[in-house]
């Protein structure tokens, strides 16, 4: 089946949550190219650092759109063997190490990141003071000192669009208070969207 036919055998509720999620990260992407055109910020060609971060979570609502993707590749079961062998690791089995360069890599499900990986480097999160500063790497603080500047003089205007963290989680609760108020690390929300959809495709069989 398609990625299309996938969502259509779902249930009404998960088909609009997959759309709603599919279209808050289109909303994701405009803002962050817009704000990396504004600041000059952008990751270093090749760099997979934060993608070996062990610790990254997301939830199950924004894995969703993945999820129906690796049925209709009919890699879903594939991903969940290896989600089940990479347990111990934590880094996320969609990051493919470049076979040159050992430093780098990239993400084999791109179009399909969830909202921290399309955010993280070009974003903000409110401070105690309830002031915005800027969420990034050292790799870029270290190589872009100035576009680092100009984002933080960005955030001190206080005014226009700023890509929000913060903001970005309440909206994934909105559109699925039932799966988007939990993280969880990575693999683990992806084998549980894929285990989902599956039930759902399963159903309708009996």
């Amino acid at each position: 089946m398609t990625f299309d036919e996938i969502i259509r055998c779902l249930p009404l509720m998960d088909q609009k949550i997959i759309r709603d999620i599919m279209s808050l990260f289109d909303s994701i992407d405009r803002q962050t190219e817009e704000f990396s055109g504004q600041t000059g910020l952008k990751c270093k060609d090749g760099c997979g650092s934060c993608c070996e971060n062990p610790c990254i979570e997301t939830t199950i609502a924004e894995v969703l759109p993945l999820a129906a993707h690796l049925w209709s590749k009919g890699m879903a079961q594939h991903k969940l063997e290896e989600i089940r062998l990479n347990a111990t690791n934590g880094v996320c089995v969609f990051y493919v190490h470049d076979p040159i360069n050992q430093a780098g890599g990239c993400c084999s499900i791109y179009a399909y990141r969830p909202g921290l990986c399309r955010l993280f480097g070009f974003s903000a999160r409110k401070n105690k003071y309830g002031r915005r500063e800027l969420v990034t790497c050292k790799i870029i603080t270290d190589s872009q000192p100035q576009a680092c500047k100009r984002a933080r003089q960005e955030f001190q205007k206080e005014t226009g669009e700023v890509p929000l963290l913060t903001a970005h989680a309440c909206y994934v609760a909105g559109i699925d208070p039932c799966h988007g108020h939990t993280f969880l690390p990575i693999n683990l929300a992806v084998s549980s969207g894929i285990e989902k959809i599956g039930y759902s495709l399963e159903k309708l069989k009996q």
